[in-house]
């Protein structure tokens, strides 16, 4: 890549330095273009400019102005509701007096605010997962939101310069059901230098994230109350409170071979994870982004130098079969995973654990970021042509 330094501000309608994907992508374009950062809270990184925005709900006047905001969407009157959208006008207000050579806007919901912007190259749409079912699992979301995102879609992602987005099969999508051509980054975790530990006898087994009921975590507690191999599994959860959290300490209770541990920062969750030897990254296919989710933990445990055992999930299937990672499930039931446990043996799992090792510097974040510079020069050949 050419150093033509462009100015470029990347905004999101989240806290911005919470945002990992962000934060990635900013760290990588940062060597080569003069980055401003916009978004809720404060600054992701002291030595850039950041913009504030105020996290407030996207209607004004209260309660009325909440009840004019859902008759829009229940109305479908979509132009209206931008308008009306008192994020958009804030955000637009604290950003238009910039010179931007190009905007990254995160997801649909920023991509009316940032088309508004005068950017030299263009608006480029960064979409996390696929938008118009992110939250299908709820009637409400799918009857009010979900024909707003595919309204953002068709009529402001099409405007974008350059389209990203997270997956092969969320990409496949947005062609299909929108004609968006997309670039494809995965959400990969930072390099990392540790080496693969000797494997434990039992086998030391490890899950990590969030406890939504959508991904059906009881899967792999069931798996290890059903099987005789010599296995234990520890989970590093956030712990919420909720029902569902409650509910998985309910049923691995009694057992000396579920442990669940208090959450670690993700500064030092891959050299946590460093001490397994398997990582469990299933999750049941109970939504579209569930059924082609390639997550940031499926990345932690190669950067771990763990093995990996996935359910059959397209996306994390293709990277174990390509990269000799670990084991796919054939289904996502817990005695199949039962029985794939008493089928593998120390020697099986410490190949995996030598393959993460061997691959993990091609499947880090930093192998991964040098494509977004990529489509900021291709944005750049495009306007001198």
């Amino acid at each position: 890549m050419t150093e033509d330094r462009q100015q470029i501000l990347v905004v999101t309608y989240t806290p911005i330095a919470r945002e990992p994907r962000a934060l990635k992508q900013i760290r990588y374009l940062r060597q080569h273009h003069d980055i401003t950062t916009a978004g809720f809270g404060p600054a992701p990184f002291e030595d850039l400019p950041h913009i504030e925005l105020d996290d407030a709900p996207p209607y004004r006047w209260g309660v009325l102005g909440r009840f004019i905001y859902l008759v829009l969407l229940g109305l479908h009157l979509y132009p209206l509701l931008t308008r009306f959208s008192s994020r958009d006008a804030i955000a637009r207000q604290r950003l238009a007096s910039g010179a931007w050579d190009a905007i990254i806007a995160h997801d649909p919901q920023t991509m009316s605010m940032a088309l508004s912007l005068p950017a030299r190259l263009g608006v480029v749409a960064d979409l996390h997962e696929y938008s118009p079912r992110q939250n299908e699992h709820s009637p409400s979301w799918r009857f009010l939101i979900a024909p707003y995102m595919r309204w953002l879609c068709k009529t402001k992602v099409t405007k974008a310069a350059a389209v990203v987005t997270v997956g092969q099969g969320i990409a496949d999508e947005y062609r299909r059901q929108f004609g968006i051509e997309s670039t494809v980054v995965i959400n990969a975790t930072p390099y990392q230098e540790l080496a693969p530990q000797p494997v434990s006898t039992p086998l030391r087994m490890v899950h990590s994230g969030v406890p939504a009921v959508q991904r059906r975590l009881e899967i792999m507690i069931d798996a290890v109350l059903q099987t005789s191999a010599d296995v234990t599994l520890d989970f590093y959860l956030v712990d919420d409170d909720s029902p569902y959290m409650e509910s998985l300490r309910q049923r691995a209770a009694g057992s000396d071979r579920i442990r669940f541990n208090r959450p670690v920062p993700y500064a030092d969750l891959v050299r946590t994870l460093n001490g397994y030897d398997i990582g469990l990254s299933i999750f049941a296919p109970t939504t579209f982004n569930l059924a082609w989710c390639l997550p940031n933990k499926f990345f932690d445990f190669i950067q771990a130098r763990l093995g990996v055992i996935v359910g059959p999930s397209p996306e994390m299937e293709r990277f174990v079969a390509d990269f000799g990672i670990g084991a796919v499930m054939p289904d996502f039931e817990a005695t199949s995973l039962a029985r794939l446990l008493e089928q593998i043996d120390v020697d099986t799992v410490s190949s995996w654990k030598r393959a993460s090792s061997a691959h993990a510097e091609e499947l880090s974040s930093e192998s991964q970021s040098a494509i977004w510079g990529d489509v900021m020069q291709a944005l750049i050949t495009r306007r001198g042509r």
